[in-house]
């Protein structure tokens, strides 16, 4: 009897267990993290040239009428012309151009806001910081001009029906290091809610760079869904950001006005249920050519 079970054990058994070991070795073997397979930086920079070709203004067409090109020209002009060297002047610009754009703007010591009320509690976030830094710089790519079109956003938006509220924000201290999410806090002691997305606009309008953006981490933006940080990609050398030739003669105002079309058309996506969704909802790249995502 004993010899019939030591027979059963080396012909069923001891095979059913080798057979579980090589099965659970298999498994190990592939929930490892799998090192990755080396890429040339060459190739890696050819892809992301590839991929983040930019769009132009007739790529993005929007159903809520934008306000015209020439509007922004002028108030970015008018600013060319005001003493902007202090944050308290830039801030009381911004004061302005709320109220131009038909709003009454709720003011902290950082902060300017308007909120456009919708159907829904949950918001968006839209905002641009007025601070500079110190030195000769002028500060209307880094970053009057972001508040501008932040302003004319708000604008043109006042009088559509919303599914989402929106809160359109100016703010200060941003060189300082403080990120929009910290800013929208004002609105979120009030409302008891972060926003759903938040789409940021720093630095953008450059004539001797493109168009791009990031996706910002909720961590940082303070969001329940999604982020983006529209910006200038690439760089231009030499830079032009924080040096004396961020002033009225570099802007391309033509690119500044694809940003703006880029907010509303994401607005536009977000209303539609699209939401921010990398990588297809972003259509300053070519829609052909969207985004493969990176994150701040």
């Amino acid at each position: 009897m004993k010899r019939c079970e030591k027979v059963i054990a080396a012909t069923v058994i001891v095979p059913l267990a080798a057979f579980t070991i090589f099965v659970v070795g298999v498994a190990y073997y592939h929930s490892k993290p799998q090192k990755p397979a080396f890429i040339p930086d060459a190739v890696v920079q050819e892809k992301y040239r590839r991929e983040t070709s930019f769009a132009t203004e007739n790529d993005i067409d929007t159903i809520i009428q934008p306000a015209p090109l020439e509007e922004i020209v002028s108030e970015t002009t008018n600013f060319s012309q005001f003493e902007s060297n202090s944050d308290e002047s830039r801030r009381s610009f911004c004061i302005d151009l709320f109220k131009e754009a038909g709003y009454d703007p709720t003011t902290t010591d950082k902060s300017i806001y308007v909120v456009k009320k919708g159907r829904s509690s949950q918001y968006v976030t839209i905002g641009a910081h007025y601070d500079k830094v110190e030195g000769p710089s002028q500060g209307i790519l880094d970053n009057m001009l972001g508040c501008i079109l932040v302003t004319d956003i708000a604008e043109v938006l006042k009088d559509e029906p919303t599914k989402f509220t929106y809160l359109f924000l100016t703010y200060g201290d941003e060189e300082q290091g403080r990120k929009i999410g910290a800013a929208t806090s004002v609105y979120r002691s009030d409302s008891g809610l972060r926003p759903t997305y938040v789409i940021e606009i720093d630095y953008v309008g450059d004539k001797g760079a493109g168009l791009g953006g990031r996706w910002l981490s909720p961590i940082g933006g303070r969001f329940l869904k999604t982020g983006i940080k529209i910006t200038t990609y690439p760089m231009p050398k030499p830079p032009t950001i924080h040096t004396e030739r961020d002033n009225l003669s570099n802007v391309d105002f033509n690119r500044a006005y694809l940003a703006y079309k880029t907010v509303i058309s994401l607005i536009e996506g977000i209303e539609k249920g699209d939401g921010l969704n990398p990588p297809n909802t972003v259509n300053f790249w070519r829609r052909d050519k969207p985004l493969f995502g990176f994150g701040e």
